[in-house]
């Protein structure tokens, strides 16, 4: 009589396309999670700089500016705006990667545990019929 215990063999789980797919997803994931909070982090930083500094909006109401001043005067107040502006979108971006990556880890680790728990599953199935006895001759 063999034991019923049998051990997982390392072809049955390299095979297994859902537990592939998972450690992907896994790997995927973790990948834009780290990029995502990283960056993140990076550009609020210069957002907190910039809210620091700050900039007055009341250029906007200059009429003694004509289209020829207009343009060299208020130069460096719109390049930080656009700075700041750029930095907004590049926060948002990069939240998105990072609640992206989130979302593909726990999927992936939903497919590892499923393919985990099926790779032992169809183990458990193969051993009991492998240890069954003959049914009688009748």
């Amino acid at each position: 009589m063999r034991p019923m215990l049998s051990v997982v063999k390392p072809p049955d789980l390299y095979g297994d396309g859902w537990l592939i797919g998972g450690l992907i997803l896994m790997l995927l994931g973790a990948g834009n999670w780290v990029v995502g909070l990283t960056k993140t982090e990076q550009y609020s930083h210069v957002l907190a700089r910039a809210s620091q500094s700050g900039f007055d909006q009341s250029y906007l109401s200059f009429e003694e500016l004509d289209d020829r001043s207009d343009s060299a005067v208020l130069a460096p107040l719109t390049q930080q705006e656009r700075n700041v502006s750029f930095a907004n979108a590049r926060v948002d971006f990069y939240h998105a990667t990072f609640l992206t990556g989130q979302v593909l880890f726990s999927l992936g680790l939903l497919f590892t545990m499923v393919a985990f728990i099926a790779a032992i599953r169809r183990d458990a199935r193969r051993a009991m019929r492998s240890n069954r006895p003959p049914a009688p001759a009748g």
